[in-house]
């Protein structure tokens, strides 16, 4: 015996028919979309993880990099001011201590006779013999220069005295049979003198 559609089993049956054939392949996009989507976040959150990594990386290597220049800025700058600082030391310092003290001993009259004495005796002892004339600075007196000289050294100088002249310090022999003079200026002593010291002194102060 056929049985007898109501009413309501035909709307209950169109709701599965929609159901089946609408909602279920809409709720399954759906979930397919969200599923996709999902996959794409993480995607997308991994690769930016990684960029702000590389970011940061590169950052810090950069900061590193002006860190290191910039040290190195100091460094270099450093070593150039103690450089300068220590030629100044030699130029300044060094140099004004060796003129004072060359200063006080080559415008002594006691020193400069005696140093001139024994220049003209080690000339004689050499067999170098005729007029000399003996040049001293403006700044000492010739006289007391005479004085401090040996007898036979002052007998054998052209003007029987010493010659003031413009030097600053010092003496200077002149030998007019050798055409010759034998500088003990204070600038002469000051060169040699300091190219001694000027070594030791450098060794000190710049290998420090």
């Amino acid at each position: 015996m056929k049985t007898i559609e109501t009413g309501k089993d035909k709307v209950k049956k169109i709701c599965e028919v929609l159901k089946k054939e609408t909602l279920d392949p809409a709720r399954e996009e759906a979930q397919q979309i969200l599923a996709n989507a999902r996959t794409e976040s993480e995607k997308l959150i991994k690769e930016a993880k990684i960029q702000i990594q590389k970011m940061q990386e590169a950052a810090r290597l950069e900061i590193n990099e002006e860190r290191n220049v910039f040290q190195a800025s100091i460094n270099l700058a450093c070593r150039q001011a103690i450089s300068t600082l220590k030629q100044d030391i030699e130029t300044q310092i060094f140099n004004e201590a060796l003129a004072n003290s060359l200063d006080q001993f080559t415008n002594d009259p006691k020193i400069l006779g005696e140093l001139m004495s024994a220049i003209v005796v080690s000339l004689e002892k050499e067999g170098i013999h005729g007029d000399l004339e003996a040049l001293v600075s403006s700044k000492v007196n010739a006289e007391q220069v005479n004085k401090h000289l040996l007898k036979g050294v002052l007998d054998r100088l052209k003007e029987k005295s010493v010659v003031l002249s413009d030097m600053t310090g010092g003496a200077q022999v002149k030998l007019f049979e050798k055409n010759m003079t034998l500088d003990i200026s204070d600038q002469a002593l000051k060169n040699l003198v300091g190219n001694f010291l000027r070594s030791s002194f450098r060794s000190i102060l710049f290998e420090s």
